[in-house]
């Protein structure tokens, strides 16, 4: 250490000569005024200490010697470890300078105080002269004019630390920012202008409502969070949605705060700002939006493509069907016509050459061809509902049940069957396929009796809504007319519903009930293409009821009456 003055402390009118001359080190080190003060008070912490512990305590004072230049202050005494001297003065001196060193010597104790000098300070060994004669002509002050130098002091850091705060204010206030001091757990200590008029509101106000009452639910607290900063000690950023007082729009802003460290590396509080960057997120937002829209064109003319190579398959396989139906109709049902007829003469002309085997296996064989020419027929009746162009027209469907029953006239008296039907609609459709569908719904009806009771059905009509419909439907619309045939025969099990609306599908062998397991199917798809759907109601033993949903659209007179 180079030496530029050196006291030794007996009373206490030596500790303010030795804070005075302190103060004057580091006014001519080029300090500032807090600086000086912080040294100056942190000697005169320790020497406090100090003096009350021992006798003879010296104090010198000079600049280190090392590259990075300091001011040293070194307190020696001569009796005594350091483990007597109160940690008071130390504890306190140890934050205000740069580094503090406790040691123990051969003469007794000390301790070194080092505070860092600016790199600009030049110092020479004709400015450490200057600085001892001006130390030691440095006339003694007397405690109350001392007192009286601090308060001056105090004066003017207060006055200079109004000036830089008031200088702090002018410029974050004419910055087009919201810029903001917070404690470390976002409250707020400070709000410009922009920030008080963006929000109009206050700290205090902000404060006690929190960050929540101004910043987006979406945005508050999931994508920052002081707390969750704080173990980062460091700047961070997120993009968040502020609301504008004015408008009440939230208006997207980024958020940027850097961490106030204390010596202990601590964050103390943040220093932080908020910029308008809604242009930009709208503009990504336009972009993406773009770049989605192009991306869903591709895929709808891919998609569109697709459709056009399907429609085309479709139509192809629609007349593969036609042709299948029409072979159907003639190339299949002739020879099976012919082995009926051979099959009947054979029995007519040679019955008596005949064993019973034989007689039986001829009746045996005509049966399975009359069974094979129904499910031609039936299979035919199916595949004319895809290939045939619709045509609708209004159907009275009083009329056409009366058609339907007059078909199944010889059932009805054979089975004692009783059918009730109130008036019914007309409506929209196709005569043909419709009267296929009661035909199929009735004639079910009438097959699946119960052998206990004769057949009792009826038919009703009702308007509903799609969420009255207990099936999914393809074309959703908010009003159904529902169409019900409800009997009174075996009923099923409700597990099966789906499975007796699909081709072939049946729950009873053909020796209990005849039949190709088609006549369901047929009525689901007639429903559908007069854009409704079919569903089943049962209860084993019971009866079952089948209801048509069609669009209340079909209704041509929209007087519906109901049996109830």
């Amino acid at each position: 250490m180079k030496e530029v003055a050196k006291a030794v402390l007996d009373k206490e009118l030596d500790l303010i000569q030795a804070y005075k001359r302190t103060m004057k080190l580091a006014e001519l080190a080029g300090l500032t005024l807090v600086d000086q003060t912080s040294f100056a008070t942190a000697v005169s912490e320790v020497t406090q200490d100090a003096i009350t512990h021992s006798s003879g305590i010296t104090l010198a004072l000079g600049v280190s010697e090392e590259t990075e230049r300091h001011l040293l202050a070194r307190i020696q005494l001569k009796k005594g470890p350091l483990t007597g001297i109160s940690q008071t003065g130390i504890d306190y001196a140890r934050p205000l300078v740069t580094h503090l060193a406790l040691a123990e010597t051969e003469g007794g104790s000390e301790i070194t105080l080092h505070f860092r000098l600016p790199a600009s300070t030049p110092i020479s060994d004709v400015t450490l002269q200057e600085w001892e004669m001006q130390l030691r002509d440095e006339p003694v002050l007397s405690p109350i004019e001392q007192i009286r130098q601090h308060q001056r002091q105090l004066q003017q850091m207060a006055e200079r630390l109004q000036e830089s705060k008031n200088q702090y204010y002018t410029l974050t206030n004419s910055l087009p920012l919201m810029i903001f001091t917070a404690t470390k757990e976002g409250k707020l200590l400070y709000a410009n202008k922009w920030l008080q008029e963006y929000t109009r509101t206050t700290p205090d106000i902000l404060n006690a409502k929190g960050w929540r009452s101004i910043v987006h639910a979406d945005d508050a607290y999931k994508k920052w969070h002081w707390q969750e900063q704080l173990p980062k000690q460091t700047n961070f950023q997120n993009e968040i949605r502020i609301r504008h007082a004015a408008t009440g729009e939230y208006i997207w802003h980024l958020i940027n705060a850097t961490a106030i460290l204390n010596e202990k590396n601590e964050v103390t509080s943040w220093n932080g700002f908020l910029v308008n960057i809604h242009a930009q997120k709208m503009m990504d937002r336009t972009l993406k939006d773009n770049q989605e829209l192009t991306e869903t064109k591709q895929q709808l003319e891919q998609y569109q493509l697709e459709l056009q190579m399907n429609i085309g398959e479709l139509n192809r396989s629609n007349q593969e069907l036609a042709e299948f139906a029409y072979v159907a109709s003639h190339d299949l049902q002739e020879p099976l016509r012919k082995i009926q007829s051979f099959g009947t003469l054979l029995l007519q002309q040679a019955s008596a050459e005949l064993s019973p085997s034989a007689q039986d296996m001829i009746h045996r064989m005509h049966s399975a061809a009359e069974r094979m020419h129904v499910l031609i027929k039936d299979l035919l009746s199916y595949s004319r509902l895809n290939t045939h162009q619709q045509t609708f027209r209004p159907v009275d469907l009083n009329d056409l049940i009366s058609e339907v029953m007059v078909d199944l006239e010889l059932n009805i008296r054979e089975r004692n069957a009783q059918i009730k039907c109130p008036t019914l609609p007309t409506i929209k459709g196709n005569p043909l396929q419709l009267r296929q569908m009661f035909q199929n719904l009735l004639s079910n009806a009438l097959k699946f009796r119960s052998p206990e009771r004769p057949p009792q059905i009826r038919i009703r009509t009702e308007k509903v809504t799609i969420f009255d419909i207990p099936v999914p439907m393809r074309k959703r619309e908010p009003a159904y007319l529902a169409i019900s045939v409800e009997d009174n025969g075996i009923g099923f099990d409700e597990r099966y519903h789906d499975r007796i609306f699909q081709l072939f599908q049946r729950l009873h062998s053909r020796d209990q009930y005849a039949g190709t397991g088609i006549g369901l199917t047929i009525c689901k798809k007639v429903a559908e293409m007069h854009g409704g759907t079919i569903a089943a109601q049962s209860i084993p033993g019971e009866g079952a009821t089948f209801t048509v949903y069609l669009p209340v659209s079909v209704l041509v007179k929209t007087s519906v009456a109901s049996e109830s």
